[in-house]
């Protein structure tokens, strides 16, 4: 996505001329990029957490909250999940393409739809199995704070 943006600039700058699908493709790679990304996080837990809540918890308490924000993140993303690949399957029966190149889009969309169910799956096995919370260490807490020095 970034090579394809710098040589659009390139040859804008060199020839006046841009590549041919360069705005499409790069907003197509975007999406792929946004939902593999969100499933990323999801399998690593790098979420946003309410720090002044979550610190104040103990841990019993910690593993039901992680487990009913992964179940309603899961029915979120479920939603999303059945909702996208319904789209990628109206996208494959219209025969959307690029206009330039004429490269189908449905192809980009469901590569998109796969990190969504990456995602749900990712999500599904939190909700059945989460990681036990003690075990997790805060991302913000420093070792000198861990130590207790």
């Amino acid at each position: 996505m970034v090579l394809l943006t710098a040589l659009s600039v390139m040859s804008r700058f060199a020839i006046n001329m841009p590549l041919p699908d360069d705005y499409e493709l790069t907003r197509l790679l975007l999406g792929i990029v946004v939902c593999w990304g969100v499933a990323g996080a999801f399998r690593n837990e790098s979420h946003i957490y309410l720090d002044v809540f979550w610190g104040r918890l103990s841990d019993k308490v910690k593993n039901v909250v992680s487990r009913i924000g992964a179940l309603i993140s899961f029915l979120i993303m479920s939603g999303y999940c059945a909702a996208l690949f319904i789209k990628v399957q109206d996208t494959m029966r219209a025969h959307l393409q690029t206009l330039d190149f004429g490269i189908p889009i449905w192809g980009f969309q469901a590569a998109a739809w796969l990190g969504i169910l990456a995602a749900v799956l990712v999500l599904l096995k939190q909700v059945v199995s989460p990681a036990r919370t003690e075990s997790v260490s805060d991302p913000y807490e420093t070792a000198e704070v861990a130590g207790g020095t």
